[in-house]
């Protein structure tokens, strides 16, 4: 296991660059030593959609080993299935469900 783990809570569309950074920032200080998820809910969903503009950036953190993850009840009450969404991101029945269970591991919580 990693030394570190992190998961990053996006749940305002504004806030994805800030978010990307935040992720750089630590994988350029941390490396291979800290897991990184990103968790999204509300309209922090609509990042990952497989039209969004961070589909580069998105596969790019990816290859690097991030973990995504989009909350169900957000995506259902925006209007989207799981076919919107690349097949890297994972659908977690809750987003707050996900990061209190990651919180109860160990995670670091940040939320931009």
């Amino acid at each position: 296991m990693n030394g570190y783990r992190t998961i990053f809570h996006l749940d305002e569309l504004a806030k994805v660059p800030l978010v990307f950074a935040n992720v750089r920032n630590l994988l350029d200080d941390l490396g291979g030593s800290v897991v990184v998820e990103v968790v999204a809910n509300s309209e922090g969903v609509k990042a990952f959609l497989l039209t969004g503009q961070y589909a580069g950036l998105f596969r790019e953190y990816v290859e690097q080993g991030v973990q995504f993850a989009v909350c169900a009840n957000s995506m259902r009450a925006l209007g989207f299935t799981r076919d919107d969404f690349p097949r890297a991101i994972r659908v977690v029945p809750s987003g707050v469900g996900e990061i209190v269970r990651r919180q109860a591991e160990g995670y670091a919580y940040i939320r931009p």
